[in-house]
């Protein structure tokens, strides 16, 4: 079967990167022949500009003023953020099977795709606060196409999509899963859709084993450390837990961000490494002792690897909390006055059981497609 996958795969994020290779993978493991569809649009070049590349008017201003403020606070940073931005890059013209660029939907109507199915899934594709294009509900594809959607999530608060706007582009699909509950409520109760199953994240798809063959086996930071990542710009509470935990362990804390000395030299455990593309992020989780942040992706890799995890705030968040009910890990979220050490470990164990049943239902809704 001829599948094609819109997601965002091309941010210059670790778990939008992964989640596309997982799905594809996983999809090949079964005899497919699969393509990402290389939808890019203007808006999502911008926001991952290369330092100092103005080969691009979408960029230019971009890259010359965040390049210049980093050039002044921290030159050392920049020829390792550069090295971070072609790591992503090449991820992406390695491991992805990507069709030529799109950048505007006009481009799509016109490609003339000959899939036997499309997938929209996974990531925060119906997130409306993002970059939500009609072009993620496959409103460009010729109606004869079959279209699912496998695990796409409508963001930390789904109620904030507009029913109407889901009724319009949602009706066209064969078959919706979403990645949580509150997601799937949401669109039964307002009866956007008659049926919808929740799925696990295409991460899950796979096991450890999957993702070892992306990574070397030489860790990258040869000493004992935690890990501590988050996609998004931090609260200092954030950065004063992460600092605690490493205080109360005895190790260092490494973080994948450049963040800049001003910001990070009053938490004396905290060290930048930020030379990081998805398999160093891979090699990262795998390597520490534990992890730490407010990333659902770093959750969902520290399962995979059978890492002591925590997440900060994690209970604000239904993606986060539709993964601790399912897998009986609401103690791994922590709040900003929680006391590290009473946390206890993971339970792999009993998790294992859980994982296979998550996954088991995930399985059961592809295969009926593919």
């Amino acid at each position: 079967m001829r599948i094609g996958i819109i997601t965002f795969h091309a941010s210059h994020n670790y778990g939008s990167n992964l989640q596309a290779w997982a799905l594809q993978t996983y999809l090949e493991k079964r005899g497919h022949q699969v393509e990402i569809i290389n939808y890019r649009s203007f808006i999502q070049k911008s926001i991952y500009f290369k330092p100092f590349d103005f080969s691009s008017r979408y960029w230019y201003k971009y890259s010359l003023l965040s390049s210049m403020k980093r050039l002044l606070l921290y030159p050392s940073s920049f020829k390792g953020m550069t090295k971070k931005w072609n790591l992503f890059e090449d991820f992406l013209k390695k491991e992805l099977n990507l069709t030529c660029e799109y950048n505007t939907r006009e481009q799509l109507c016109n490609a003339a795709f000959n899939y036997d199915l499309v997938i929209a899934g996974s990531d925060q594709i119906w997130n409306y606060t993002n970059e939500t294009s009609s072009v993620f509900f496959l409103d460009f594809l010729d109606p004869a196409i079959k279209r699912i959607s496998y695990a796409p999530s409508l963001g930390p608060t789904p109620e904030r999509v507009p029913i109407d706007y889901l009724k319009r582009y949602l009706c066209g699909f064969n078959a919706v899963s979403v990645r949580e509950e509150r997601s799937k409520e949401y669109l039964i109760s307002n009866q956007i859709i008659d049926n919808c199953e929740v799925v696990c994240d295409p991460t899950f798809l796979l096991d450890a084993e999957d993702y070892e063959s992306l990574i070397s086996d030489e860790p990258l930071i040869k000493e004992p450390y935690i890990f501590f990542y988050s996609p998004s710009n931090l609260k200092l509470s954030y950065f004063e837990i992460a600092n605690k935990l490493g205080k109360d362990m005895g190790l260092p804390v490494y973080t994948d961000r450049a963040y800049y000395p001003k910001d990070i030299n009053k938490y004396p455990y905290i060290r930048n490494f930020f030379e990081v593309g998805p398999k160093e992020f891979l090699n990262l989780v795998k390597n520490a002792v534990c992890t730490i942040g407010s990333s659902f992706h770093l959750a969902a890799f520290s399962i995979l690897f059978k890492k002591d995890f925590f997440c900060i705030n994690g209970d604000a968040d239904s993606r986060m909390n539709n993964l601790w009910s399912h897998l009986g890990l609401k103690d791994r979220s922590i709040d900003f006055s929680a006391s590290i050490l009473s946390v206890k470990g993971c339970d792999y164990d009993n998790i294992a059981e859980r994982m296979q049943n998550y996954k088991n239902n995930s399985l059961c809704f592809l295969e009926r497609f593919v």
